[in-house]
């Protein structure tokens, strides 16, 4: 949308100069130039009659694997392959029952990558078990979401409840990661809005659950706060926007989408989403990075995640496949 603007470069630069030159975080040394160009795009979009648009991402039915990438995974484009794991172990074999039956033990670390009633993500880091998560499920106790779970990195003989040779195999020349998270949460859990500069093929096991995703050129209107971190998230809420914070979201299309059981999602690198669990709800993310795919997405996201400090990139990278570690690294930098 903002692609060809100038408000957009202008904006992009303001983010890294504070990325390598603000003090304190989140960092703002330059937000009064990001101010400027957010009323600019303002009166431009104003003018030449911009409107809010819904658009459902595509779907697609047995699609090869040739034009999955050349059609979508090449130019960045999400789509839902419906029914692309409706034969995969998981679809048929997990559920919160099966679960609670076969590892109610398991150690769950929680932490919510959320916007909080302070308006900023909390870092905290609380250990429980699997069976707590469950039982909060069945009571709609929202405060229980399992993100980024280790259930098949603690049991690696449950990855072939997946076609792991194809998600592999969908990953691009010269790609880093083969990162499998968890995500398991009761009816109305969610997570706010984010974005990352990983490809991400997210697979819907049990449950559905509802996604609003928009495009990296969307910086300019979600202002995300500047934290050095790999990890960018804005305070707009696409469930109950609010117009006088965010002004320039009038004017945004937003892409839908709801998954259902078997259903793959590629959501592509730098993407902001939105997610929220419309039923109890079991999701596997599998991601990979690839630099030629982020920087073709969004330089500006790119090189903020490659020289990112909160937490650098190499801490970020050994530790994708535990982000326990990452959340408590974080929360003890932002807590000195």
């Amino acid at each position: 949308m903002f692609k060809n603007l100038k408000y957009l470069s202008e904006y992009q630069k303001s983010r890294v100069l504070d990325h390598f030159f603000g003090t304190d975080s989140p960092l703002n040394r330059f937000k009064k130039n990001r101010d400027k160009i957010t009323l600019k795009l303002h009166s431009y979009l104003i003018k030449n009659n911009f409107k809010k648009k819904t658009r459902q991402v595509d779907k697609v039915f047995n699609i090869s694997d040739k034009d999955l990438r050349t059609k979508y995974i090449n130019k960045g484009i999400p789509v839902v392959i419906i029914g692309g794991a409706k034969t995969w172990n998981a679809v048929h074999k997990w559920s919160p029952e099966w679960l609670l039956k076969n590892y109610c033990n398991d150690k769950i670390s929680l932490f919510d990558a959320s916007i909080g009633k302070n308006s900023h993500v909390d870092y905290k880091v609380d250990e429980t078990t699997l069976k707590d998560v469950l039982k909060a499920m069945k009571i709609e106790d929202k405060s229980k979401y399992s993100r980024f779970n280790r259930i098949l990195y603690d049991h690696p003989e449950l990855i072939e409840d997946f076609d792991w040779n194809w998600l592999y195999n969908m990953r691009s020349n010269f790609s880093s990661g083969k990162t499998f998270q968890v995500f398991i949460g009761g009816k109305g859990t969610r997570t706010s809005l984010h974005s990352a500069s990983e490809n991400n093929l997210f697979t819907q096991v049990y449950g559905r659950k509802h996604w609003y995703l928009y495009p990296p050129d969307y910086d300019l209107v979600f202002t995300p706060p500047i934290t050095r971190s790999p990890y960018f998230h804005s305070k707009f809420d696409p469930d109950n926007p609010d117009y006088d914070s965010f002004p320039n979201t009038k004017f945004i299309s937003t892409w839908e989408c709801e998954l259902n059981p078997g259903d793959i999602l590629y959501n592509p690198p730098s993407w902001w989403h939105h997610v929220t669990n419309k039923t109890n709800s079991i999701g596997v993310g599998f991601r990979w990075f690839n630099l030629k795919d982020s920087l073709k997405m969004s330089l500006t996201q790119t090189l903020l995640t490659i020289f990112s400090t909160n937490p650098p990139i190499w801490y970020a990278t050994k530790n994708r496949t535990d982000f326990a570690k990452i959340f408590k690294y974080m929360n003890q930098k932002n807590n000195i």
